[in-house]
């Protein structure tokens, strides 16, 4: 009786044996952890494929909190003080610069009444660090012998041709601080730091050149050649200056320099936070962190017509002129920033800081939002920001002076 039911079961057995399953192998995935990907495609995506680094992955590839990133400190003053903005020289790029000042002072810098605390905060200093973030780092100071006068509060620099950069002040004047008359300007530079703040025989300071009538310039960005654009904080205008020849370390001949003003009246100041700029030169557009209007603008830089002569013009220029009907655009309108203040291109992309909420962000080239990163930094924490030769982004601390460089945690 129970043969058949051995039989039967030996048949079963067989017949499951010879059967072809029909279920497709399950594929492994190709990787786990970004460890195990590299190349062109360093990220593992959530399928389990190694993939390329996302649009913006400079501020990083998670979800935008600060834990998504590693923040860098690579310069460290020896005293608090504001770092306002940063740049990396343009054909020694094993150097960072970094631009300071000091905090402002209740004291005075008046012409009857002096203090050495008042007038030294109005100073401005660089510091040269080379080799940020390796083990070699090392940095020195350099101040202008005037700085007093032509490194006075600056809020940004911009490096220009031939070894130059220029750098703006965020004051009234470049005299003691009861001068009535809105005077100060924008200030060339040699970058080679044999000539930069050694005093010339018998010169005043070693600035290459100076002009005049951009009172509490906010930023600065460098064209061509030597000119620049400003942002003139107290008429909420965008200046042109062209220096042409310099004259010479020390000196003092402005007579062939240019300015030509724009927008008038369309951009706000918000004082004490730099309102960085930057220029796309295949574009011809000059982008701008409007600070005081929470929002990015840019202007088509060869737009408008000459209308007339700008007022006062402190130097005699012989082109000293307004130019109206400009193009100027919204990019980012009022609503995602607070307060705009670091700005750079990169990538086709604007990358922005937020003094007021310490976020990073990066906007497409139209104003579109592609990332945001929270770095958990007090207010007031953002200002000028920087591309590094290793492709990562720098910004400065206003609060302490630090410097920090973003690492995404792939």
């Amino acid at each position: 009786m129970r043969l058949p039911c051995l039989f039967t079961l030996i048949a079963a057995l067989g017949s499951c044996t010879t059967e072809s399953s029909s279920e497709s192998p399950i594929e492994q995935p190709e990787c786990r952890t970004s460890t195990q990907c590299s190349g062109a495609k360093p990220l593992c995506g959530k399928d389990g494929s190694c993939q390329a680094l996302p649009i913006g992955h400079q501020l990083g590839v998670g979800d935008g909190t600060p834990a998504s990133v590693a923040i860098v400190p690579v310069y460290q003053p020896d005293q608090p003080l504001e770092a306002t903005d940063i740049g990396f020289h343009p054909t020694r790029p094993n150097e960072l610069w970094v631009l300071r000042r000091e905090f402002e002072s209740s004291k005075p810098c008046d012409e009857d009444n002096k203090t050495a605390a008042g007038c030294a905060a109005l100073e401005s200093t660089v510091a040269i660090v080379v080799n940020a973030g390796m083990p070699d780092v090392s940095w020195k100071v350099y101040k202008d012998p005037n700085a007093w006068h032509f490194m006075r509060r600056a809020p940004a620099f911009a490096f220009g041709a031939n070894d130059t950069f220029a750098s703006c002040a965020e004051a009234r004047t470049a005299n003691f601080l009861d001068d009535q008359v809105d005077y100060i300007g924008p200030t060339l530079w040699s970058s080679d730091t044999m000539k930069f703040t050694k005093q010339p025989l018998g010169g005043n300071g070693a600035h290459l050149d100076m002009l005049h009538g951009s009172p509490f310039s906010m930023g600065i960005a460098h064209d061509q050649a030597n000119s620049y654009w400003v942002f003139n904080g107290k008429l909420g205008s965008l200046d042109r200056y062209d220096f042409k020849l310099d004259h010479g370390p020390g000196q003092e001949d402005h007579s062939d320099g240019e300015m030509r003003r724009y927008v008038q009246g369309q951009l706000t100041r918000a004082p004490g936070i730099p309102s960085h700029m930057a220029i796309d030169p295949t574009s011809r557009e000059l982008y701008v962190a409007d600070t005081g209007k929470a929002r990015i603008i840019k202007l088509a830089m060869e737009s408008g017509t000459p209308a007339g002569k700008a007022t006062p013009n402190y130097d005699d220029l012989k082109v000293y002129q307004r130019i109206d009907g400009a193009m100027l655009e919204e990019v980012v309108p009022p609503g995602t920033l607070t307060a705009p203040s670091g700005l750079e291109l990169h990538d086709d992309l604007v990358f922005v800081s937020d003094n007021a909420t310490s976020r990073l962000y990066a906007f497409d080239l139209d104003g579109k939002l592609v990332r945001m990163l929270d770095t958990g930094m007090p207010p007031g924490t953002l200002a000028g920001l920087a591309f590094g030769p290793d492709g990562r982004l720098y910004f400065a601390d206003k609060l302490k002076g630090w410097v920090y460089r973003i690492e995404p945690v792939l």
